[in-house]
């Protein structure tokens, strides 16, 4: 049974999640109407001053000038353009963001008709100031289908829109929202309050990244609780090039997390503690003590029992006593999780957008899961890393992930493992944070 302490907060989380997803089910409130227009600026007025150019001969969308315009309820501008591709004719709506019109802009139309043809046949609707979040919408007989995309990956496809494609080029973007929010669940997309909510997050990636440099590399290599660069295996201090590996690394930025809150680092056989009962099957748990094939899973899952067993008054609760997949991240919208694998590494950007919104204030420890070895072949847990999600004060969705010593990217995750799968566990982001300083020989 769960102490007092991890009840009340795993309580809270609850309900933080069950209201997050009441919001979501009510999709049309003038509330969210409001917050989505603050998001997703509007280009309606003059996409139906310029209706005509949609379907004008190809001569005048090839010879038409470029031509920035204002709007009476919109304070921003529209810049309206277009452009000869050869097979097929496009005009563009360019919302203005900060002085520019960005084609991948938030709320910018770019509509498609073929060569020839007297009308579009599809338009590209930016959901964000990011190229890969956008819908696609086509006629359909005498109404429209829409294809919904986030961090480019296609998440729901030919999704009803009981307008004609016609009124889908004049209307504002927000009633094609309200009118399809019993098939999408808008809010789940959008964020549910501002940059405060993630300050702590950035405040960690913004300590972390500055100690990046001085940090130094070893294959099992981790800091014990008395601040020692020892061996994960032996525990024996290092010699000669003492450093981190990618777990050692993750015990590192947690360290920095809980030392200032209870004065010591993170023991390494607490870490190194494994879970047999609720992972797991019976053919590879014969193989555990020789290939340790969950080593990833245990020492995340165990990195993020130590945050909840030390709660936000300073009070240590035995993580013992915590379920060890307390902290997992087990359900996201649109993707399918497996127990104790994860999920597909292909979908990561649209996972960290996700949880993003859905619990701001959060960064995830996480394991990748992938087959590895011979006689025989194991789905193993071969490699750590730590992913910092949030919105900075621009709005700007932004990832960092930090793995061994150094800041990759998503994209360097998805190359490497693109066909893998990754677990994730979630951990409270926290700005008293203070990375822990590398004392090195001679120093």
């Amino acid at each position: 049974m769960l102490p007092k302490a991890s009840r009340q907060s795993l309580v809270l989380h609850t309900l933080y999640l069950a209201l997050f997803l009441l919001l979501a089910s009510a999709g049309s409130v003038a509330g969210f109407d409001l917050h989505f227009d603050e998001l997703v600026p509007d280009n309606s007025e003059v996409r139906r001053a310029r209706a005509h150019l949609m379907r004008a001969p190809d001569s005048e969308v090839r010879n038409f000038v470029q031509t920035t315009e204002s709007q009476r309820s919109w304070e921003h501008r529209v810049r309206v353009e277009t452009r000869d591709e050869g097979d097929h004719l496009y005009v563009l709506f360019l919302n203005e963001s900060f002085g520019r019109f960005p084609v991948w802009g938030a709320g910018s139309y770019i509509v498609r008709r073929p060569a020839g043809a007297s009308a579009p046949d599809q338009v590209k609707i930016f959901l964000r100031s990011d190229p890969g979040y956008y819908l696609r919408i086509f006629p359909h007989e005498n109404r429209s289908r829409m294809d919904l995309h986030i961090a480019d990956i296609a998440t729901s496809r030919s999704i009803p829109v009981p307008l004609s494609f016609e009124q889908v080029l004049r209307e504002p973007l927000s009633r094609i929202l309200e009118l399809t929010r019993r098939t999408v669940d808008w809010p789940v997309l959008f964020p549910i309050g501002g940059a405060q909510h993630y300050a702590a997050v950035e405040t960690m990636v913004r300590r972390a990244r500055a100690a990046l440099q001085d940090l130094p590399d070893a294959e099992d290599g981790a800091m014990d609780e008395h601040g020692n660069l020892v061996f994960i295996e032996s525990l024996v201090l290092q010699d000669q090039e003492p450093g981190f590996n990618c777990s050692g690394f993750a015990k590192w930025i947690l360290d920095g997390l809980i030392e200032p809150l209870s004065g010591r680092y993170l023991s390494i056989d607490q870490l190194k503690r494994k879970h047999p009962d609720p992972r797991g099957h019976r053919w590879g748990l014969r193989h555990d003590e020789l290939r340790d094939p969950y080593f990833g899973l245990d020492w995340t899952r165990n990195l993020a029992l130590a945050a909840y067993s030390l709660n936000v008054h300073g009070t240590e609760v035995p993580d013992s006593d915590i379920d060890p997949r307390a902290a997992d991240v087990n359900s996201v919208p649109f993707s399918r999780y497996t127990r104790d694998v994860g999920y597909p590494v292909s979908e990561l950007g649209r996972i960290m957008y996700l949880l993003a919104v859905s619990e701001p204030g959060h960064f995830y420890l996480a394991s990748l899961s992938r087959p590895f070895g011979e006689e025989p072949v194991l789905r193993q847990h071969t490699h750590v890393a730590v992913l910092f999600p949030y919105f900075d004060s621009n709005g700007i969705f932004r990832v960092v992930v930090m793995e061994r010593n150094i800041e990759s990217s998503l994209v360097s995750l998805r190359r490497r493992y693109e066909s893998e799968f990754i677990h994730l566990v979630r951990v409270q982001a926290d700005d008293r944070y203070q990375p822990p300083r590398i004392e090195m020989a001679g120093e």
